[in-house]
């Protein structure tokens, strides 16, 4: 049964579909029963017709990597003389928090995000409070339970402390768990095949922090540098530790955590033979262009992933490294730093590869008769042309005043 009728000037129904005049049909269910043009006179009495005049309608943003928790480090660690020295002021930071710290910042987030259009975050945790935070405010969330530990004999113990997360969850229809071991600098071998392991089984996305710096490809291969440096100073280098002497992919490769439900963030620093391997496991790749641009990265291999067949989704990172979470923000800070990307490309990242990154590919993405109505209505100038209509969006025109997750609209500016 219908039950609302979004119509609005403008309707992008994917990167090459723009409809003129037209209405979303939304049922009971909040998929969506039908896209047509506007005709006033032939809507059912009994349906609600939300009209948004000369806005746009297009799919919601998906932001496939985000740590919401960490919101309220805005512009708190913006002075640091490398990776390293970023990484123990986010450590000392943390550690002053409380878990309702924790729960107001990833709240903060939450609405942050709503209101810049995006309806769906994959979103990293590691506070123990992460499923809960954001309940109540209409987000969609892919929910990572962040897990760490270099010493091999506390991997059980690890991944034990996760039950209860998993286990005594209050059940929510627009979260998903996850699993999350941040980083082959902070993570066994032995904590990494054990989360792989659980992925597996609960068939669970499983997203970690991959070949992120230089140091990072440094520590695993020969043993040294800075990264080693500060695990030394931070006491949580095992004694005896060795390098597996491996680049990070082919790291996770040998551990069998490569595969098509686990999400690579960041992969700055992949080789040819490692983007060879994540293309043969069908793994995905997150992006996140304004936090690489944050630490000074060379140059993202984003042309050569896309270019092999790697699905390669947007992510903001957190406002620890980024300036806001607008996925919107992030499209048109890549278009004009790539060159090599086109809007349709950046566009796709941002919808339908983020939505195959963490497995909605079948639901979100675009807006299609059976998909979710999760939408992003821009507020457009009353001189914008149908004609390389994409590519004003993302040079600028439109602003966010409405976010509808479901068929229900999560967030509307005042």
């Amino acid at each position: 049964m219908q039950r609302t009728a979004h119509r609005a000037r403008f309707v992008l129904a994917d990167s090459n579909l723009l409809l003129q005049n037209a209405v979303i049909y939304v049922s009971s269910s909040g998929r969506i029963s039908g896209i047509e043009p506007w005709n006033n006179a032939s809507v059912n009495p009994r349906v609600r017709v939300v009209d948004w005049g000369s806005a746009l309608l297009m799919p919601g943003m998906i932001n496939a990597h985000a740590h919401l928790e960490l919101t309220s480090l805005h512009d708190k660690l913006t002075r640091f003389n490398s990776f390293t020295d970023w990484l123990s002021q986010l450590i000392r930071c943390r550690r002053l928090w409380t878990a309702e710290d924790f729960v107001v910042s990833a709240a903060k987030g939450a609405r942050l995000s709503l209101a810049s259009g995006t309806t769906l975050v994959g979103d990293i945790t590691s506070s123990g409070v992460g499923w809960e935070a954001t309940m109540g405010n209409n987000l969609r969330r892919a929910v990572f339970e962040e897990v760490l530990s270099l010493a091999p004999d506390q991997a059980g113990r690890a991944m034990l402390q996760l039950n209860p997360r998993f286990e005594q969850a209050e059940p929510n229809s627009l979260q998903v768990h996850g699993i999350s071991p941040h980083a082959p600098y902070s993570v066994s071998a032995e904590l990494y095949a054990r989360a792989a392991e659980l992925s597996r089984k609960r068939r669970m996305l499983l997203a970690t922090h991959l070949a992120e710096t230089r140091a990072e490809v440094e520590f695993l291969e020969d043993g040294t540098g800075e990264l080693k440096d500060f695990l030394a100073a931070e006491g949580v280098l095992p004694t005896g530790w060795k390098p597996p002497k491996l680049s990070p992919v082919q790291f996770l490769d040998s551990l069998g955590v490569l595969g098509p439900l686990c999400v690579l963030i960041h992969c700055n620093y992949p080789d040819q033979e490692s983007i060879s391997r994540i293309r043969k496991a069908k793994s995905s790749v997150v992006y996140c262009p304004r936090s690489h641009e944050f630490f000074g990265h060379e140059k993202h291999p984003v042309r050569q992933l896309l270019d092999a067949g790697i699905n390669v989704a947007l992510g903001t990172d957190s406002l620890a490294s980024n300036s806001s979470l607008s996925m919107i923000d992030e499209m048109r800070f890549l278009v004009k730093k790539r060159k090599d990307l086109a809007p349709e490309e950046i566009f796709q990242m941002a919808t339908r590869s983020g939505a195959a990154a963490l497995r909605y590919a079948s639901v979100l993405g675009c807006l299609k008769r059976g998909y979710y109505a999760d939408i992003a209505v821009l507020e457009l100038p009353e001189n914008l042309k149908p004609r390389q209509f994409l590519s004003q969006i993302m040079e600028g025109a439109g602003e966010c005043i409405a976010t509808i997750v479901q068929g229900q609209t999560a967030w509307q500016k005042q």
